[in-house]
C-alpha cells in the first residue's frame, strides 16, 4: 500500500479564451465562414515559466522541500538528478532561470517538476506538472503526490521473504489492520494539507481541488528483489523507478499477497497494476481478500465479489474485468499519459473542493508580485 492525493489548482491569472483550428477540410470551411466560433475553445494562461517555479520554489521553501529529482519543459529534461543529489532545487532553479531566455519563459507549453521530501513516517515524490495552454475550464497546475513509509524501507540485498515477516504484525488481525492503515491515512492528508496551505499563500487561486486515497499494488507476478521500473507508461510518480526509491517502494508489492493470505477485508482503497494505472476501487464494504484470487499474485487476476466496487479501463487487467462482465463505464484518470492528471475520479477516502478569495500572490509576474 501506498498513500496517493491529487490537488487541481487554477490560479487567479490573466487568460484568454481562443478557438481550436480544425484539422478536417469540412470542419476548417466552417471555421472560416464562422470566423472561429463554431469550434472547441482552449484556454491560454499568461503565466510564464520563470514566475511559476518562482512561486512553486516558495511553496517548497515554506515546508523545507529542497530536494528536486526531475525538471522538463515541453518534454525536454532540463535537469534529471540520476545520483540521488540533496540540495539540489535552489541550484536547478538558480541554473534554469539563467539558461532560459525571456521568450521561451513566456511560450511554453508544459512544465514538469518532481520533487521528493520526507518526515518520520513517509517518503513523498511530488509531481507537480503546468500546462500553459489547456482545455477551457481544465485547471493549469495538477500535482500528484505519493507518500511510502518510511518504516519498511528495504536493504539492497533484503528479501520477499523478509519483507514479509517485517511487514507480519500489521496483518494480524483485520482491527490491526484497519487502524494502522487509518493512522497512516491520516498523516499522509496531514502533509497534503500543509502542502494545500503552503499553495495558497505563495499563489492567488481562484479553486483548487484535493482528492486522496490509499492504494494497493496488484502485481502480475511475485517480485523477488527488485521491482520493476514503469518509466514512460508510470501513471503515479513512484512507478517511474527514480533513482533510490526502488528500496523504499519494494514493501507496496508484498501488500496484495499480504492481504491475500491473512483474510484482509479491503475496502476504502484502490487496486493499481504494475503501471500505477487504476483497477478498481472499493468504499465501505468492500472485499474479503482471502476468498477470491483478486489480490493473489500467484493466480491470475479476478473481481472479486464486491457491491460497492468500481472498475477501471486502460490498466493491465481490463480484459478479465470485461470478460467478467463487470466494467461499468469507470474513467481511469491515467488514460492519457502519465503526466495529464486532468481528472481526478479515484473513490477517495478524503477530498475538498474550494475555492478561494483571501488568499496572497508574492511573486507572480502578471499578479504583480515578487520574490
Amino acid at each position: 500500500m501506498f498513500l496517493s492525493a491529487s490537488l487541481s489548482v487554477d490560479p487567479s491569472q490573466m487568460t484568454k479564451i481562443q478557438p481550436i483550428p480544425p484539422t478536417k477540410v469540412f470542419k476548417k470551411l466552417l471555421f472560416i465562414l464562422s470566423s472561429g466560433n463554431i469550434s472547441e475553445k482552449e484556454e491560454v494562461e499568461t503565466l510564464t515559466a520563470l514566475s511559476v517555479l518562482q512561486q512553486l520554489n516558495m511553496v517548497c521553501r515554506s515546508l523545507g522541500i529542497s530536494n528536486i529529482v526531475r525538471l522538463s519543459k515541453d518534454d525536454i529534461d532540463f535537469y534529471l538528478d540520476e545520483e540521488g543529489k540533496s540540495d539540489d532545487l535552489k541550484d536547478t532553479l538558480d541554473k534554469f532561470k539563467y539558461e532560459v531566455d525571456e521568450i521561451e519563459s513566456e511560450v511554453f507549453k508544459t512544465l514538469d517538476l518532481v520533487l521528493e521530501h520526507s518526515d518520520k513516517e513517509f517518503s513523498y515524490l511530488i509531481e507537480i506538472f503546468i500546462r500553459r495552454i489547456h482545455k477551457v475550464g481544465e485547471p493549469p497546475i495538477q500535482i500528484k503526490i505519493n507518500g511510502v513509509m518510511s518504516e519498511f524501507q528495504s536493504k539492497s540485498n533484503q528479501s520477499e521473504k523478509d519483507m514479509e515477516e517485517k511487514l507480519k504484525p500489521i496483518f494480524d488481525t483485520n482491527d490491526k489492520y484497519r487502524s494502522f492503515v487509518k493512522a497512516k491515512q491520516l498523516r499522509f492528508d496531514q502533509f497534503v494539507s500543509s502542502l494545500e496551505v503552503a499553495i495558497r499563500k505563495a499563489i492567488r487561486i481562484d479553486h483548487i481541488k484535493v482528492e486522496s486515497n490509499a492504494k494497493i499494488v496488484r502485481p502480475k507476478e511475485r517480485i523477488k528483489k527488485e521491482i520493476p521500473s514503469a518509466q514512460k507508461q508510470a501513471v503515479e510518480p513512484v512507478f517511474y523507478g527514480y533513482p533510490g526509491w526502488g528500496n523504499a517502494f519494494f514493501y507496496a508489492w508484498m501488500w496484495s499477497s499480504m492481504c491475500h493470505t491473512h483474510d484482509i477485508q479491503v475496502n476504502n482503497a484502490t487496486l493499481v497494476d504494475d503501471n500505477g494505472a487504476n483497477i478498481m476501487s472499493v468504499g465501505d464494504e468492500g472485499f474479503n481478500a482471502g476468498e477470491s484470487n483478486t489480490m493473489n499474485v500467484d493466480q491470475p487476476f479476478e473481481p472479486p465479489q464486491a457491491s460497492d466496487a468500481v472498475y477501471y479501463d486502460n490498466n493491465e487487467y481490463a480484459s478479465d474485468i470485461k470478460n467478467a462482465g463487470l466494467n461499468d463505464g469507470g474513467f481511469d484518470p491515467s488514460d492519457e499519459t502519465r503526466n495529464a492528471f486532468s481528472d481526478f475520479s479515484d473513490n477517495s477516502d478524503s477530498s475538498s473542493d474550494s475555492g478561494d478569495s483571501g488568499s496572497s500572490c508574492s511573486s507572480c509576474s502578471s499578479c504583480g508580485g515578487g520574490d
